[in-house]
């Protein structure tokens, strides 16, 4: 059997012939796991097209194996998904004499993404629960200073907020961190948009207050 080849280099324009060239290969790949000219044929399509997690998907299965970064590609889709052992195996057309890479043990071995919430959120939620009394100590102590008739009340509410500020602004930095180890990137991004508007107010807030 010929081996079917892939263009060296692939335009836009070419989206159907990728398709149908990938399919092809597949297929045959799917026929004949041990077919290693297949499967790097495969391989290179997909990182001439920069799909990484695709790439590892079948390279680790050949002699040379996936590069470091289509393994953790790789790997990381397979926690998305969810996927068991005979799953990976099943998506990566493996030969049943050889065994998947530790890497990719591990990601099944961890399980889906969605669940990795790291468990130390509990003192993110106890460092809001401080912005929250730290606020309401200020709005009592102001209020407080205020009806028993202090001269200048605005430097002792000006302390207090100051206080409540700092222990929001890193009650932001924890949810950050949080969400970024926890591979939640887009709420990352978000918390830290926020925590940028926080600190602007804040930084123009006490340059106002210092004049």
């Amino acid at each position: 059997m010929s081996p079917l080849r892939v263009p060296e280099n692939w335009s836009d324009d070419d989206r159907s012939s990728r398709r149908e060239a990938l399919g092809a290969l597949k297929a045959r790949l799917r026929a004949d796991p041990a077919d290693a000219v297949t499967r790097a044929e495969v391989v290179r399509a997909y990182r001439q097209l920069g799909h990484p997690d695709q790439a590892g998907r079948f390279a680790i299965a050949l002699d040379e194996g996936a590069h470091r970064p289509e393994l953790r590609a790789y790997s990381e889709m397979l926690r998305r998904v969810g996927a068991d052992e005979k799953t990976a195996r099943r998506l990566s057309m493996m030969p049943t004499e050889l065994d998947l890479p530790e890497d990719v043990r591990r990601a099944i071995e961890e399980g889906p993404l969605s669940d990795q919430w790291r468990p130390w959120g509990v003192y993110v939620g106890v460092a809001w629960a401080l912005v929250a009394v730290s606020g309401f100590v200020t709005l009592a102590v102001t209020y407080g200073y205020a009806m028993v008739g202090a001269g200048d009340v605005a430097p002792i509410a000006w302390w207090w907020t100051q206080a409540t500020w700092w222990v929001m602004i890193a009650a932001l930095t924890m949810t950050i961190f949080w969400c970024a180890t926890s591979a939640k990137w887009r709420a990352a991004l978000v918390w830290t948009g926020i925590t940028l508007v926080a600190g602007g107010c804040f930084a123009l807030a006490n340059a106002a207050f210092s004049r």
